[in-house]
């Protein structure tokens, strides 16, 4: 006669299945270490922001060769990273007088590099200044930086000349100031970088009103440059 084992309790076959591992707390903490770490970003960011010095930017453009003045600078306040290369206000005084190296656009904080006080005409070069007659350029304005070729014109002074009769001064000369269009005056006055060869034949034909200009491509190399280095 057979007999029946009555099921125990606590045997493994009679166990019900376990309820699996709640992972919210887990979840709640790494939510929480995220709201931290956020946190700290943003009071890092607030206080990088509030740490705002003085510094120099340019009041309006600046062109490359152009000696600047307290007028050709302002200031304002800015957040920077350390390494950044700005000029704190109170250091405009060593800037004043100083010539550009290249062009500095309007707005621009202003960094040591951007400026020297020697001079940045080569040697064998100068700046010569011309007045010319609007029958002797362009319609559309001379520009600095502008590559031009110069001439002496018709001496009659009929402005009727061939352009077989204007003679070539300088091959290709940069514009390094453009003076102010005055309404009640037909001239613009430029100042040109030349070699100093060339320079008592510009100012002559300055002088007689025979000057003139065309605007070459903007890529012609000019006869002297800017020295950069």
């Amino acid at each position: 006669m057979s007999t029946t084992t009555a099921a125990r309790p606590g045997v493994a076959g009679d166990r019900l299945p376990s309820r699996p591992r709640d992972r919210r707390p887990a979840l709640a903490i790494l939510a929480l270490l995220l709201v931290l770490l956020g946190a700290l970003g943003s009071a890092l960011l607030v206080y990088r922001t509030g740490e705002r010095v003085p510094v120099l930017v340019a009041q309006g453009p600046i062109q490359q060769g152009q000696v600047v003045t307290a007028d050709d600078f302002s200031v304002t306040e800015i957040a920077f990273d350390d390494g950044t290369q700005v000029v704190p206000a109170g250091s405009l005084g060593q800037f004043v007088g100083s010539t550009s190296v290249a062009y500095v656009p309007e707005g621009s904080i202003i960094s040591a590099q951007m400026f020297t006080t020697r001079a940045l005409a080569p040697a064998g070069a100068e700046q010569v200044g011309a007045v010319v007659a609007s029958v002797g350029r362009p319609s559309s304005a001379v520009q600095v930086n502008d590559i031009v070729r110069v001439y002496r014109t018709d001496p009659s002074g009929t402005g009727g000349a061939e352009a077989a009769d204007a003679e070539e001064l300088v091959a290709a000369a940069k514009v390094v100031a453009v003076g102010p269009a005055l309404e009640t005056r037909d001239t613009v006055h430029v100042t040109l970088l030349l070699p100093e060869d060339a320079a008592p034949s510009v100012i002559a034909a300055s002088a007689a009103g025979t000057a003139a200009v065309s605007v070459l491509a903007s890529d012609t190399s000019p006869v002297v440059d800017w020295r950069t280095e």
